[in-house]
């Protein structure tokens, strides 16, 4: 019992120990409110976005396949066609039609049983650099999660209990 918990902490701590990802996020940290300045001032990438990428769409939104940065073997991106810079701006109509959206792409795609995350960052600590709303939808492999972090969390708020 004792190995098991001695491997299952070291596995965790080295699990955790990205320092590559690490360096990268604190870059990418410094230039995020100049990222959504730069954003704010260009036309949207997905503005342009030919419809032949186009996998699947409704009234208001489209979904395409993530090819820039595909952190999953299923990664979708939901697009409303016309530019809302963020989920702060979104009609709720709009976001509930972008949430029906995902669902059935994932369906289509064979990643609503087994599993997915939406995922809609927002302003610069949210991680946003494209200022045109769009919605991740990721799956098709056990999706991880920063187990520290969460851990710690979690024993914070027991504690606090």
């Amino acid at each position: 019992m004792k190995k098991t918990a001695l491997v299952f902490v070291v596995g965790l701590l080295l699990g955790q120990l990205d320092l590559m990802g690490l360096v990268v996020w604190e870059i990418i940290e410094a230039r995020l409110p100049d990222l959504k300045a730069d954003s704010l001032t260009r036309s949207s990438p997905f503005e342009e976005m030919p419809r032949s990428r186009w996998i699947a769409e409704s009234e208001r939104a489209f979904a395409i396949e993530d090819r820039y940065a595909p952190t999953a073997p299923v990664h979708l991106l939901v697009i409303p066609k016309e530019r809302v810079t963020s989920l702060l701006e979104a009609p709720a109509s709009l976001l509930g039609e972008m949430l029906e959206l995902a669902r059935d792409t994932a369906r289509e795609r064979g990643i609503a049983d087994s599993g997915l995350r939406v995922i809609i960052n927002t302003n610069p600590q949210g991680s946003q650099t494209v200022y045109h709303l769009h919605m991740h939808v990721k799956g098709g492999r056990q999706l991880r999660e920063p187990l520290l972090p969460l851990i710690w969390s979690r024993l914070v708020h027991w504690r606090a209990a």
